[in-house]
């Protein structure tokens, strides 16, 4: 009986000591890609994207972090586009996205119409897609981010 007592003990302290590398190996494999992905309105700025709302077709759109240029991407005929990153660990990508990223569309608003602005470009900051819910999110191994709100930068 002591023997199986000190086996026990000593299982139990292997996975005591053993657990806090395994946690962090599972943590930084809970996500393995980021997809940020939306529509560009055609207007200098818009709350919400509505079956009524003017999209921008064939617009680039960078991910910006800083001064650095992580990622481009242009937008189909419906002004959609996704920009999926590579596997990164949660506690450095996914908070530095959010702080210090955002999106840019340097292509002027007048190539989507006209009678907007040649001069400037759209930007907007990026929010954890809500629908799945955080944890769904990154369980399911993609974490979705969505621009917020684009504005005209002058």
């Amino acid at each position: 009986m002591a023997l199986t007592t000190v086996l026990a003990v000593m299982a139990l302290l292997i996975v005591t000591v053993a657990a806090p590398p395994a946690a962090a190996q599972l943590l930084g494999g809970l996500i393995s890609n980021i997809l940020i992905s939306g529509t560009v309105p055609c207007t200098t700025d818009t709350t919400a994207i509505t079956p009524t709302t003017s999209v921008f077709p064939n617009a680039t759109v960078l991910l910006q972090c800083g001064q650095s240029i992580i990622a481009s991407t242009v937008t189909n005929s419906n002004g959609a586009f996704s920009i999926l990153t590579g596997t990164n660990p949660l506690t450095q990508l996914l908070s530095s996205l959010l702080e210090v990223c955002k999106l840019v569309v340097p292509t002027p608003l007048s190539a989507c119409s006209p009678m907007l602005p040649s001069t400037g470009f759209l930007q907007s900051p990026l929010q954890l897609l809500s629908n799945n819910g955080f944890l769904g999110g990154i369980l399911g191994g993609i974490t979705n981010l969505t621009p917020s709100v684009f504005k005209l930068v002058q």
